[in-house]
């Protein structure tokens, strides 16, 4: 009997080994912006039940929390673990937006977002180490779900916001994406659980373990902002971020002035959205492959540059552009794979995370009111453009050095001798 205990134990720990954290990586990954992109759709249901609602406040909050929580996420994890931290997150997630769904003022409605803006903010981060961690072998194909999972995230709450409004309230709505983050902190609540477990019945049978090789202090001291290469990457995501944020808040706005129906301008934003799907499947996987993976950057380039010119000089083709255009956000998907790809640890990877969509955001913030500040400045969108067209020859130009084989650890290690 003792001899076929270890037979009967090893295929369920190995099974939950793999599968509770990679059901616990794609809840968390549908949790990352459904808060936010459930809310754009109903505004104006809200706007009746919440005195003082302002939406262009609201829409400014999500991308400077995730900057300012993205760039904490680490020290918010360093003395809980990455799972606990993200646990933790998701709760922030859940006890937000609930609180949200029965606010009255805007103040309270603010406050409770900000809640659940912070848990999101942390969860961009922490995501990256976790996917390291417990899928060092695939990292591509776990990546290339995360993104999917993400861009599920931002999609498909608008699309059913409206009719469960209509048959619920705004409020239902509201509160269904707390129940959904509450689902997403599951997983890693049995994680730790386990883990807890099985040391507690090692500690029983096992002398106490020796310090690891490389100790959470000298991790700690990995300087990102002092390596080239995480400039670099910060270029790469902040670019494409900017780009994304600025065609979901200005891309209709444009196309409308153009003379294009209301309808249409809609559909061709969701034709945009949609297509970034594609792209978030497959670079992932075959990224870490490439023998030259600077060729993404540089087609990533052309495309926005191409798609840019389009919507300024050629409205007539704007089904053209926007199908051109949408595949140049490329560069998010393939920071988030080379995030991985140029750490060796889980630390590492976890600074590198924070570093660059914590600062990354910022650009994902500064894009849309520079496009609508220069607009406003000119009365056209000939500087707008412009303005977008040269984050993208700067991310050509920055970018080459994040697909370098170097190694955040390595450069550190290098600094100290």
């Amino acid at each position: 009997m003792s001899q076929s205990t270890p037979l009967e134990v090893a295929p369920t720990a190995a099974t939950q080994r793999r599968f509770v954290p990679l059901l616990g990586i794609i809840l968390v990954s549908l949790n990352l912006r459904a808060g936010v992109t459930s809310l754009s759709a109903i505004y104006g249901f809200i706007a009746q039940d919440v005195t003082g609602f302002n939406v262009p406040l609201l829409g400014v909050i999500p991308v400077l929390c995730f900057a300012l929580f993205g760039a904490l996420a680490t020290t918010f994890s360093r003395r809980m673990g990455y799972e606990c931290a993200l646990m933790l997150s998701m709760l922030m997630i859940f006890i937000g937006i609930a609180l949200r769904s029965f606010a009255h003022t805007f103040p309270l409605f603010v406050l409770w977002s900000l809640i659940s803006l912070a848990g999101m903010g942390f969860g961009n981060v922490l995501i990256q180490p976790l996917i390291k961690k417990y899928f060092p072998s695939r990292i591509g194909p776990i990546t290339a779900a995360f993104a999917v999972m993400l861009a599920v995230s931002g999609g498909f709450p608008p699309i059913v916001a409206v009719p469960i409004t209509a048959a619920f309230g705004w409020r239902a709505n509201v509160f269904l994406w707390a129940i959904v983050a509450l689902m997403a902190a599951v997983p890693w609540f049995v994680v730790l659980l386990t883990r807890q477990k099985k040391s507690s019945a090692a500690a029983a049978i096992l002398p106490e373990p020796q310090p690891a090789a490389t100790p959470q202090r000298a991790l700690n001291q990995v300087k990102v902002w002092k390596w080239p290469v995480a400039w670099s990457m910060v270029i790469l995501f902040g670019v494409g971020m900017m780009s994304m944020y600025t065609m979901l808040n200005w891309l209709p706005t444009v196309l409308i002035q153009q003379g294009i129906s209301v309808n249409t301008a809609g559909s061709i934003l969701g034709v945009y959205i949609i297509l970034g799907v594609f792209h978030s499947i497959l670079l992932p996987i075959y990224l870490g492959r490439m023998k030259n993976p600077y060729i993404v950057v540089c087609v990533a380039g052309v495309l926005q540059i191409t798609g840019y010119m389009g919507y300024l000089y050629a409205p007539a083709y704007v089904w053209v552009w926007t199908v051109i255009t949408a595949p140049g956000l490329m560069t998010i998907p393939t920071t988030f794979q080379l995030i991985n790809l140029r750490t060796r640890t889980v630390a590492g990877a976890a600074s590198l995370s924070a570093f660059t969509q914590g600062i990354g955001y910022v650009f994902a913030g500064v894009g849309p009111f520079l496009f609508g500040y220069f607009y406003a400045l000119s009365g056209d969108w000939q500087i707008s453009f412009w303005f977008l067209t040269a984050m993208s020859i700067l991310m050509v130009i920055a970018g080459g050095a994040a697909v370098r084989p170097k190694f955040l650890e390595d450069a550190q290690r290098r600094s100290q001798e």
